[in-house]
């Protein structure tokens, strides 16, 4: 399995975070690499939706390992490979953190990882510092 992550700490409040994440229609706010994106049905396991990137296709995703103001998971099939976009919010010490993750596993892993992989992981670093400043102001 290939993956990177960015963490960050914030003062905005998990609930905050959570409505900025669960308006997937508004993703692009705070993703700069989201052109548009859509879910079909409630934020809950197993809606499907479609997101697509700027320099990318358009690809379908489906939420898993969803638990309210805390964590989700988008997962993407691609040929012979899973990427999954793990997003978490993670309290320690009152302190709140903010795991954006990107995971690529499966028989091509080592292709998708420099198609898609790299350049996913430089804009989750952008994306989590964008969520941060929106989340606080």
């Amino acid at each position: 399995m290939w993956m990177e992550e960015f963490i960050m700490e914030t003062k905005a409040t998990k609930e905050k975070i959570w409505s900025l994440w669960i308006d997937v229609k508004n993703w692009n706010k705070w993703d700069d690499s989201v052109e548009y994106s859509s879910l079909n049905g409630n934020f809950e396991n197993g809606t499907k939706g479609i997101l697509k990137t700027l320099n990318g296709p358009k690809s379908s995703f489906i939420i898993i390992d969803c638990v309210e103001n805390k964590s989700f998971t988008s997962r993407s099939k691609l040929p012979l490979c899973t990427m999954d976009f793990v997003h978490e919010l993670v309290d320690e010490n009152n302190v709140l953190k903010i795991n954006h993750c990107i995971k690529i596993y499966g028989a091509l892993e080592f292709i998708f990882k420099n198609i898609i992989g790299k350049n996913a992981a430089k804009n989750i670093q952008i994306a989590v510092k964008k969520l941060v400043t929106l989340a606080e102001n």
